[in-house]
C-alpha cells in the first residue's frame, strides 16, 4: 500500500533550501524530512519564488501555493445566473 503524500509548509521549504545552500545533497535533504527526491529538486528549482513568498510574510504553515483556476470567473457568474434564476422560481 503506499504511503500518503507529505507537502512541506513553507518554512520546511526554506530550511530545505538553506540545507541545499550548506552543501547537503538532495538525498540526504529528502530522507531527513521523509519526502521524495524530487520533491527537493523541485523546491530547489522553485528557490526565487519560495524565497520571495518567505520575505513577503505569506502564511508559513501554508502547505500548497493557491492557484486560481482557469474557469474561476466562469463559475463565479454561473453561480450569479443561478441565484437569480432560482429567485425567480419562488
Amino acid at each position: 500500500m503506499a504511503s500518503k503524500r507529505k507537502f512541506l509548509t513553507l518554512e520546511e521549504r526554506v530550511k530545505v533550501i538553506s540545507l541545499l545552500g550548506k552543501g547537503h545533497s538532495c538525498r540526504r535533504v529528502a530522507s531527513d524530512l521523509g519526502v521524495g527526491k524530487t520533491e527537493i529538486q523541485i523546491i530547489l528549482k522553485r528557490k526565487h519564488e519560495i524565497m520571495d513568498e518567505f520575505e513577503e510574510n505569506i502564511n508559513c504553515e501554508s502547505k500548497r501555493p493557491k492557484r486560481e483556476s482557469e474557469l474561476a470567473s466562469v463559475m463565479c457568474l454561473s453561480n450569479i445566473g443561478w441565484t437569480l434564476v432560482s429567485s425567480r422560481v419562488k
